[in-house]
């Protein structure tokens, strides 16, 4: 008797556990999170904007949560390209009947409201909430030869959760009615992205259209797509424009930006920036008086600093600040010591600071490498200062429009990846980010390359954010350099020094028997040579100059003075590269270490139209998104 008391004691306890562990278990699925109901109604309005109601009731599973989200997208996206971007203006959202606090985040794809409050939990005291918002959509209306056509993502594909049952209206305001003649197609489609499913049912009357589903699967929703010829859409011109203005400033903005810049440029190069009237250019054989070689090479269009200073090398042999010796059968060169008053009438700025740059160590007068290279650049700042001063005007002054147009062109670019980009603490960090990167290139590598690869940057992310926009930034960045190099203007002083070396230039190339200057000693044509060869290398005709000196000392009879010529003329070393090879070596050589230095420092501091001809699919068109809990 005791022990068959046990065994049914222990049977109640087993059948106890069973009940309260099966309750507790449909409970769990009872009150599992999930949307009961979702009711959207798409009111159609006459200005070609749609506004959208949805009432969610939401169903929060145990865990505690603050509210949900709804994200909305706002681009749609056919082969890689923006087919048409949306705007969404929100103008309530309530949680059973009242207004509910929500905050908002836009992403390049499209906006994200997390609905609740930080401080409240929906869920304490019961488990469903009704959800309501209201919002306006522009640029979701479009036309194609009277007909106006409504593709939109009612139900969105992005819920996580199970949908129970939805429905979606559409409707006119006012109590307009949406006649059956008035629609010239109607499809749905349910189902995950993509997909055509036919998980609906269609109830058409003379006022509205209603539209229901089964139960959704997460990740399913519903697109409907409806062409109708009616008069009751009938956008203005203002009403066109403040959609495309809302939906995508680019396309309102930036062009009037691009016209005012375009026009801009051509009044001010047709006043400012048009050359004086050119001169023809005759040979000439006289050597300029107020340019130095190496400016002759500046003015010549040469930006490479060794073959600038090349030309006052030669310039230092041939006065004599540089001397050549012949040590066990090798040239050795060395400075010559002069007064400074000597440097100071026979020697341009630029050429006392070269000679200063060489090192005074016996037979070894590029020793200095990084001196030469620092001296190097500082000669070439001489040289540009005194061309824009002189020869050329670069009137920068008027980019300034273009300045002040470029922030315009970067917020578009980057603002519609995300507005939270615009925080002054990601600006501080991203530019300081920045600042090193460019400034560890810009000390490693060339301007253009820094400036080409800035350009492809931009254009590379301009691309990202739309067709529209990569046109408008590239037609900005053509018309920004086409600009620079054109407003620009030569001096009459300046253009007719470049003639003149147009003309220095043509005499050492195509002179004739009969047009060679007369000589009439050696010591003469030592002279004029010494003094116009170090021209022909800073004007890139060297050897056109040595073949034209001994043209000339063929002509004058003066074959059998040819080796002291040579020898005073310093022949040897425009003949033998060893000379500038020794200079272009020992620059390249400071270059390597400063740059060395400075990089190791620097370290550690540091949619137009959008109408569908063909058929939709779930989740196409305007709206969609979806959801969840937080």
């Amino acid at each position: 008797m005791i022990f068959q008391n046990k065994k049914f004691s222990i049977l109640f306890i087993f059948m106890v556990m069973f009940l309260f562990n099966s309750s507790r278990l449909d409970a769990v699925i009872l009150h599992s999170e999930k949307i009961r109901n979702y009711e959207v109604t798409v009111q159609i309005n006459k200005n070609g904007t749609l506004t959208v109601n949805e009432v969610i009731d939401y169903q929060f599973g145990e865990e505690f949560k603050h509210g949900i989200y709804r994200y909305i997208p706002l681009r749609s996206k056919r082969f890689g390209f923006d087919v048409h971007k949306s705007f969404i203006k929100m103008n309530w959202i309530k949680r059973d009947g009242e207004d509910e606090e929500y905050t908002k985040n836009h992403f390049y794809e499209g906006i994200r409201y997390r609905i609740g409050s930080e401080t409240e939990l929906v869920n304490l005291y019961r488990t469903e909430s009704r959800y309501e918002l209201n919002y306006d959509i522009y640029n979701a209306v479009f036309e194609k030869d009277g007909i106006y056509q409504v593709y939109y993502n009612a139900i969105g594909q992005l819920w996580n959760v199970p949908i129970e049952q939805a429905s979606v209206i559409i409707r006119f305001p006012d109590g307009q009615k949406i006649k059956k003649n008035e629609i010239e197609k109607l499809e749905v489609y349910t189902g995950s992205y993509g997909e055509k499913g036919e998980n609906y049912d269609i109830l058409e009357n003379d006022e509205e259209i209603h539209i229901s589903t089964k139960e959704l699967e997460a990740k399913n929703g519903l697109t409907f797509m409806l062409n109708l010829k009616t008069d009751k859409i009938s956008p203005t011109l203002a009403d066109k424009l403040k959609i495309v203005y809302l939906s995508n400033p680019a396309i309102i903005i930036l062009p009037f930006l691009l016209l005012f810049l375009t026009i801009y440029s051509i009044v001010t190069w047709n006043l400012f920036g048009r050359d004086p009237q050119g001169k023809s250019v005759i040979p000439e054989f006289n050597l300029p008086k107020d340019i130095s070689p190496m400016f002759a090479a500046y003015i010549n269009g040469e930006r490479d600093t060794v073959e600038i200073l090349n030309a006052g090398i030669f310039t230092l042999l041939t006065k004599g600040f540089i001397v050549a010796n012949r040590v066990n059968g090798e040239i050795k060169y060395n400075k010559e010591y002069k007064t400074v008053y000597t440097q100071e009438t026979e020697l341009a700025e630029e050429e006392r600071m070269l000679l200063d740059a060489l090192s005074s160590e016996k037979n070894n007068i590029f020793g200095g490498e990084k001196r030469i290279y620092n001296k190097a650049n500082s000669i070439i700042e001489i040289l540009k200062d005194k061309y824009h001063k002189i020869i050329y005007k670069n009137n920068g002054s008027f980019l300034v429009p273009f300045y002040c147009a470029a922030p315009v062109f970067i917020i578009f670019i980057f603002s519609q990846t995300n507005f939270e980009f615009f925080n002054p603490f990601i600006i501080l960090y991203i530019l300081i980010t920045l600042g090193s990167f460019f400034h560890r290139i810009w000390i490693t590598v060339s301007k253009k390359l820094l400036t080409g690869l800035i350009i492809i940057a931009i254009l590379g992310v301009s691309f990202y954010q739309g067709i529209e926009i990569f046109v408008f930034v590239a037609y900005f960045v053509i018309l920004f350099i086409t600009y620079s190099k054109l407003i620009g203007k030569y001096t009459n002083e300046g253009l007719r020094k470049k003639e003149y070396l147009k003309g220095m230039k043509m005499y050492i190339k195509t002179a004739e028997e009969n047009q060679i200057r007369k000589f009439d000693n050696v010591k003469e044509l030592i002279e004029y040579f010494n003094g116009i060869l170090p021209f022909a290398v800073a004007l890139g005709v060297k050897s056109e100059a040595i073949k034209l000196m001994k043209k000339t000392i063929k002509i004058y009879n003066f074959d059998i003075n040819e080796s002291y010529i040579n020898s005073r003329t310093h022949m040897y070393a425009y003949s033998n590269h060893s000379f500038t090879n020794a200079f272009s070596r020992s620059y390249s050589s400071g270059k390597s270490k400063i740059m060395s230095e400075k990089f190791s420092s620097s370290k550690s501091g540091s949619g137009g139209g959008g109408f569908f001809s063909g058929g939709g699919f779930s989740g196409g068109g305007s709206g969609g998104g979806g959801g969840g809990s937080w």
